[in-house]
């Protein structure tokens, strides 16, 4: 539906007995949509376009940074070495937060552009389908970054597990799931600590396990704010479909009716260019009928 018109609203193509007077007509009609305004909004229009384009590949190149830190975040055997791990790696979440939301704002900038009154409707299909476009490609990044923390959430989960039925075997999956969340994990191995022989190494597994408690804490949140930020593009790649649709049928009303009047003025051009030749044949046949009339005064009258 995205095809540009913006050719075909410029005037009646072709060339015929009627062309000349039709030249008038198309000139009058060439520059509909206010098309020759058009250049300052395009300009800042792809200027926008191509940062935001920039900005979601710093995003892509965030993610898989921070994929790599959660990996070494797992497999970190030293408790100096995962937290510098994850000093890093939680600056580089809240910068890419900060993209996110920046790429969020450009979004929504290019979809106000589009209802820039001064470009015409071809090129408002044209910026709509091409900030659609972008929407749909920050959504299946959104995606695969919700995707991404969800499995991280979810190893570091069944690890706190390995180690809550290290602590209680007997316990339940729910149970399980249930002492991970509402933090009593911590306290049950606050408890094994107490009463082990072994202090020392009870208590680097309860700092190891209520600060991978905390971690997925701060992960989840992650994840619930992306989920939101997912559904409020998806939001505006629908508004913005219902745009492009909206104004695909102005555009195609538009072109029925400027048919319509070329073809009216075109039939109007041929009826009077007939009315004209039928005036010239009067005049012909009365230039004729006054030099016969001399003729027979002269020969008549003025010759005797």
């Amino acid at each position: 539906m995205g095809r540009d018109r913006f050719e075909e609203l410029q005037g009646y193509g072709g060339r015929d007995d009627t062309a000349i007077e039709m030249g008038a007509f198309d000139a009058r009609h060439a520059g509909y949509g206010n098309a020759g305004n058009s250049g300052y909004a395009d300009g800042q229009f792809f200027k926008l376009l191509d940062s935001t384009k920039a900005q979601m590949e710093a995003v892509d190149e965030n993610i898989k940074q921070i994929a790599y830190w959660h990996e070494q975040a797992l497999e970190a055997t030293s408790e100096n070495k995962y937290h510098q791990i994850i000093f890093d790696r939680d600056n580089l979440v809240s910068e890419t937060n900060g993209l996110i939301s920046e790429v969020k704002q450009s979004l929504d900038s290019l979809a106000q552009a589009v209802n820039d009154p001064s470009i015409s409707k071809s090129q408002r299909i044209a910026q709509a389908t091409r900030q659609q476009s972008l929407a749909k490609k920050f959504s299946e990044l959104l995606q695969h970054y919700h995707q991404m923390e969800y499995q991280f959430s979810k190893r570091n989960r069944d690890r706190l597990a390995r180690q809550y039925r290290i602590a209680r075997p007997n316990a339940t999956d729910e149970e399980v799931a249930a002492a991970i969340d509402n933090d009593q994990a911590s306290q049950v191995f606050a408890q094994s600590v107490m009463s082990s022989s072994r202090q020392d190494a009870a208590r680097r597994v309860l700092r190891d396990v209520e600060e991978r408690q905390a971690d997925i804490k701060k992960i989840d949140q992650t994840i619930s704010r992306l989920a939101e930020m997912f559904v409020e593009v998806s939001e505006m790649v629908n508004r913005q479909q219902e745009a492009i649709d909206t104004i695909e049928s102005a555009v195609e009303d538009t072109h029925g009716h400027v048919e319509s009047a070329q073809k009216e003025v075109k039939q109007a051009i041929v009826y009077r260019i007939k009315a004209r030749k039928k005036i010239w044949i009067a005049l012909l046949l009365l230039i004729i009928i006054i030099v016969i009339v001399v003729v027979i005064i002269y020969f008549t009258v003025i010759k005797k």
